[in-house]
Formats: structure tokens, sequence, C-alpha cells
């Protein structure tokens, strides 16, 4: 079934609503929107046609033209030969046809250097698939029998796929979809209009994010089983039933279309059964809710609806699921109009007119009692507009509000029923205990001030433990971002270069960490790195260390014709002015690699140390300069002071240590720290086969030094040793 209503989250609705301007993906470097680029298709499959272009004079392929934002491909409607001997009462299994898709993009700079990787999104996928880029296998979702038939279904909706820049060139790039199912089928190809996207792999797992829907559906569960429960307490109250099973279905329905389901069902096939039963049931029950809440007992209508309906329950999921769905679709008007007429309209007129005979202070409360089945009412046709709207592929954000809008309709109207009942039954108890109470209130009075008294206590301290609460799920929902934002920004990995053999440790202290490290890469050449830590602790010091990398980044490639002490004093002018207003400061050692010389400047952080190859001794670079050779903290304004670079010259063996303080200052459980001597001890005694020999066996004796005492400082090394 074609899953283009799924809602939209609410956190990204900014970024899904620019997603509909035309061309705005085209515009995007770092995003391809592949329903804007014109595709090629042929029935089939064959290795060599993930690697090149089609020719467009190839009369084998079918050139399939761009309709950007709203461009399904299912094999059914794709003009191309398909066998289509199955007839949609086919019972039996078969063997899936397959097609072959390919869509030719530019991969722009921006997209190839983008930190959190790269992402391929397809709105809906089905029911088998293989996608290759330039040859290579980026992602399979075949499940074949030997035979050739399918034996899982993955038509998934929100397919993501990580794709591995090792396969992504600069430039023109040949992405293969392969995909296979019934050609009578609609979910054989790419079944929604789209997005299909190449991008940034955090913007696309945006598109993702259904927090806000995940609350919503906890929310239906919650009134649904709040209501089941009600009804087994007084099961003479039929509503209840009706109401919390039509909720639950509704609630299942609402699961089975979001974007976690796929990840915990592995055969789509069951999610797709799961999704049409729900649908299917939803309406009768809420019809028999209508029924028994105006008439107390159910209609001959709702019977036989009812009746109908529960056959598909269950036939739907195993047999001629797609054809079912299309009859229940023509047969949605019918439901409607009944509820509609005789549960809204003709209740209400015969309540109307027999307003006349009722005394001029109760006709209001008269009117009221129609007007709570009529707020119910419109919230269960807007949630019913959804569910026609989505599966007719109208759905859109409005959608989303209108479901929003449906369920408080829904929950507001059920509350006011519920609210009426008790009140009633409220207004009955206490005529019949009204002189009991009297009789027994003066010995009660103390007992209910202290009582009262202990209630308003009670519910100031619930609601002071509510507001607790609530702040520290949000603090912890912030620490989960910052440390998605920081994890993701930072090199997860040493970049490969003909020049330098790359090692580094970083290790936070808490989840957010205040130091910051940095490779500057050009072409296959080691051309720079750098390492900061930033004073202070928690969110603020891990935001700085986000711009303090970009700072640091653009500052070395702009500037590059500039001596390296230069380049510092330009990122601390531009630190100072964005760190005037908060107390943070940062210190900082940055290198520039050119050849077989390095290039050293310092801003008040650790010693560079210094390694030959073939010795045993390591040592501390330390020029003699007047006024000293290291300059200020960085991003502090009102401090004015130049800074210095040296440049020495190294050979193939020679290994480089930056690092933050945490690596000599970590103390043992007497309080010595490792210090500069230990580290250089460390150092140099290291084995030089490899940088991440070395590097391993410093941290090893660090570790050992501080054994059980816990780390106060996080901590970031980066050891290059030239080839």
């Amino acid at each position: 079934m074609n899953r283009n209503c799924a809602r939209r989250r609410l956190a990204a609705v900014l970024f899904l609503s620019l997603a509909s301007i035309p061309g705005l993906w085209a515009q995007s470097p770092t995003m391809v929107d592949l329903t804007a680029l014109e595709s090629f298709v042929r029935p089939g499959f064959a290795l060599e046609w993930t690697y090149a272009e089609p020719k467009r004079d190839d009369p084998a392929w079918t050139r399939i033209a761009p309709h950007q934002g709203d461009r399904p491909m299912v094999l059914r409607d794709l003009p191309i030969a398909t066998r289509q001997q199955r007839g949609r009462f086919a019972v039996g299994s078969y063997k899936p046809e397959k097609f072959t898709a390919v869509f030719v993009f530019e991969a722009h700079p921006a997209l190839l250097d983008s930190s959190s990787g790269v992402g391929l999104y397809l709105k809906d996928i089905g029911k088998n698939w293989e996608i290759y880029l330039n040859g290579s296998v980026i992602a399979s979702e075949v499940y074949l029998s030997r035979t050739g038939e399918i034996v899982r279904e993955r038509a998934v909706h929100g397919a993501l796929v990580d794709i591995d820049k090792r396969f992504l060139m600069p430039g023109r790039n040949v992405l293969t979809m392969v995909m296979m199912g019934d050609a009578n089928e609609g979910r054989t190809g790419l079944f929604s209009g789209g997005p299909h996207l190449v991008g940034d792999y955090r913007n696309l797992l945006k598109l993702k994010s259904e927090y806000l829907d995940l609350m919503l559906i906890g929310i239906y569960f919650f009134f649904a089983l709040y209501h089941l429960i009600l009804f087994a307490l007084r099961p003479a109250n039929r509503p209840y039933l009706f109401y919390g099973l039509g909720t639950l279905s509704f609630a299942v329905y609402l699961f089975a279309t979001s974007f976690i389901v796929f990840d915990l069902i592995s055969d789509t096939a069951v999610i797709r059964g799961i999704e049409l039963s729900s649908l299917f049931i939803f309406f009768p029950l809420f019809l028999g809710f209508f029924d028994t809440a105006n008439r107390g007992r159910l209609s001959l209508f709702t019977w036989i609806y009812g009746g109908i309906s529960l056959v598909l329950f269950f036939v739907a999921p195993i047999l001629w699921g797609e054809v079912l769905f299309e009859l229940w679709q023509k047969s949605l008007p019918v439901p409607i109009l009944y509820l509609l007429v005789f549960d809204c309209i003709l209740p209400t007129s015969r309540n109307l007119r027999e307003l006349g005979s009722v005394p001029p202070r109760e006709r209001l409360a008269a009117f009221t009692k129609r007007t709570e089945f009529w707020t119910i009412a419109i919230g269960y046709i807007i949630v019913l507009f959804l569910l026609v709207a989505g599966v007719l592929s109208l759905a859109s954000l409005a959608s989303f509000a209108s479901a929003k809008i449906g369920a408080f309709f829904l929950i507001f109207g059920t509350a006011t029923v519920l609210a009426r009942q008790f009140t009633g039954l409220y207004r009955d108890v206490e005529g019949l205990n009204q002189g009991l109470e009297q009789r027994v209130s003066e010995r009660t009075s103390a007992l209910a001030g202290v009582m009262e008294e202990q209630s308003g206590l009670n519910a100031n301290l619930q609601a002071a433990n509510l507001k607790l609460r609530n702040a520290m799920d949000l603090a912890a929902k912030d620490m989960r971002i910052a440390v998605q934002v920081q994890q993701g920004i930072f090199p997860q990995k040493a970049p490969e270069n003909l020049d330098w053999e790359l090692s580094f440790v970083y290790r936070p202290v808490n989840d957010v960490s205040g130091d910051f490290y940095d490779f500057y890469v050009e072409g296959n050449r080691l051309i720079g790195a750098s390492v900061g830590d930033v004073s202070g602790h928690g969110i603020s010091s891990g935001l700085i260390t986000v711009l303090a990398r970009s700072i640091f980044y653009r500052a070395f490639r702009n500037l590059s014709t500039y001596s390296l002490g230069r380049i510092v004093e330009e990122i601390n002018g531009e630190l100072s002015s964005e760190l005037s207003t908060v107390e943070n400061y940062l210190t900082a050692s940055l290198l520039r690699l050119d050849g077989c010389t390095v290039e050293y400047a310092n801003a008040a952080n650790t010693d560079l140390a210094f390694r030959r190859a073939g010795k045993a001794k390591a040592n501390y670079v330390k020029p003699e300069a007047p006024g000293g050779f290291k300059g200020p903290p960085l991003g502090r304004e009102g401090i004015e002071a130049s800074y210095r670079s040296v440049k020495f010259a190294v050979e193939p063996g020679d290994s480089l240590l930056i690092y933050t303080d945490c690596l000599k200052n970590a103390v043992d459980d007497s309080g010595k720290p490792f210090s500069a001597d230990g580290l250089l001890s460390a150092y140099g005694m290291a084995p030089s086969d490899s940088a991440a020999d070395m590097l391993e066996y410093i941290i090893e004796e660090w570790k050992f030094h501080v054994g059980e005492t816990p780390v106060t400082d996080d901590l970031t090394a980066v050891l290059l040793r030239k080839k």
C-alpha cells in the first residue's frame, strides 16, 4: 500500500517545508534530488549496467523524464515490457520480475567533504531491491528462495543507506537500483513520488525523526488502555469497549506507518498486514461507539459493516491486500454518510425539537449533550480524512496537523462525555448522602482541614517533581544532541596520506568534550594538524570546540600564504570577537607540514614533543625567542600579543606528539602527576615500528600510572610519524 501518508516530524517541519520548494535540492551542493534527474530503466538486470552511463541512443533503455519532488517508478506503470500474467486475485507463490533504474548525478566537492558522511534516502522502495554505486554494492535487501521466489518482503518506508565515500567519485557517478516483485502490484519499485535524495547523512537522518509521532502514538495507546480498563470495571458501559478498541486500532495503524517499525520487523509483509487489518477495523469500532453512546445498542448497518470489515481484517494480510484495500477506499463514503446522518444530524434534530418542552434553564444542558457528540464526530471525521488523504497520496504537512487536531477533538470530546457521566453520578450520590454528611460534618471538619492541607502539599510536591523530571529529561536530550553534533564534526579516523603515519586518541571525560582536533589534507598529502583545549567543562565548552574547529580550518585554508604565527593571530582575533560575551578561552598547538619541513606555533598549549628516527630519547620543541616562544591563550579580548612560529626539518622515521594537558597532568592515587618527564620517558621507550604502536605504548604507560584514580579532564593526543 502506498504509504505516502506518513506524518512529518515536528522537529523537522522547517526542513521538510523547504524541501518542497521546487529546485531547492538542485541548489544545495550537499544534496542531490534524484527526482530532478532523468533516469533510464529496462527490464532485468546485468552487473555491467552498474559501471557506466546508459547510452542515450540504446533502444534497450527507456528514458524517464525528471519531475522534481514527485516521480514514482513502479514496475506496472513503467513503459517497459513485463510478463504481467498474474491476475489480481491470483493465489500462490510467484517468481518476481526485475527491472533496473539508473541515475547519473554529479558529486559536488562539498558533498565529498561532508563531515557526517554521505547517505541515500528513499521515501519508499520495494519489494526486494539492491543498490549499486559505480559498480559496487552499497545496499542489498534481496531475499529469494532457491527457486527464485521472494521469501521475505522488504518494501521499506524511509530507507536510509550509508554510502562509503570510497565508492563516491568527484564528478559524475552512476547509481543503479535493481528492484523486483510482482509486476501487477503497486509496491514493486519506488512507489512514492519522493523525496529520493543523495546527500549529507546528518540532514537525511532528520527526515526520519519522529519523536512527536511516537509520543502521540503512546498517548493513543494510553487512552485505549484507560478506556478498556474502565470497561473491565464496568462491563455494562459498552461505549468504553468500542472507544478503547477503536483508539487501539488507530494507534496500531499509526505505528505500522512509522519509520521505527521497519527496524523492529524484518518482513514488511507482516507490517503491511498489520497496517491493513488495523485500518479496516478502525472505523466500524467507532461506529459502534456512536451507536452505543446514542442508542445503547448497535444498529443493523453497524453489524453488517462490522462483519464485512472483520472478514477483511483476517483476509487482507494473507490474500489480495491491494485489491481489498482499493475496494475499502471506494466504500468509505457509505459509513461516513451513515455517521453524519444517523449518529449526528438526526439525533441532534430530535433533540432540538424537544427543546420546546424543556424548561429554559435546562435547554442549554440538553443542547450541550448533543454538542458533545458533534465534538467527537468532528475529531473522527478529521482523522478519517487523514487516512483517506494519505492512502490516496494526498497527504502533506497539513494532514499531520489534521491528525493532531483530530486527536484533540477525540480526547476532548470523550473527556466531556465521561465528565458529564461522572458529574451525574456524583450528584446522585450527593443527594443520598446529604443527610449523613450533615450529621458527621462537625466531627470531621478538623480532619477535613488537615486532609485538605495535606492534599495541597502533595499536589505541590507532585508538580515540583514533574517539573524537575521534565527539566532533567530536557537536559539529557540537549546533552545527547550536543554529543551527536560534536562527534559528527570531528574526524572519526586518521586520513590516509603519502607523507605521514597518523594515530590519535580522543577520550572525553564526560559526554561532551572541551578538546578538539583536526587534520588538514590536500589531495593525498597531509598539510597540517591542530589540537586545542577549551577552558571549562560541559555543553558550553563543547559548543566552543565546534566553533573553534571551524575557525581554525577556515583560517588555515584561506591564509596559506601567511606564516603560521600570523594565522594564529587572525584566529585569535576572530575568536576574541565570537567569545566576547563568555568566560571561556582556549589553548592550541598548530602544525603546518610541507615535505620534510614542519612549521609549529603554540598558543599557551602543552609543548610539542619530538623524537628522531632510531633514537631512544624524546625532547620538547622549545625554541629560544625574545620574550618566549609561546603566545597567550586564544579568545580573550584586551590581550594583545604576537604569535611566533618555528620551522625545523624532519627525516623519515622522525615523529611528533601534540596533546592536551591531561596527558601529563593526570595523577595517580597518591596525587603524583604523570608529568612532562614521564611523558618524554614513555615516548622515548615506545617501539618505533608505527605511529599506532608508539601512541598505544604511551597511553598504556599513562593508564598504568593513573590506575584506578578518576580522570577529571579530557584527553586528546595525536602522533605523526614521517614516512
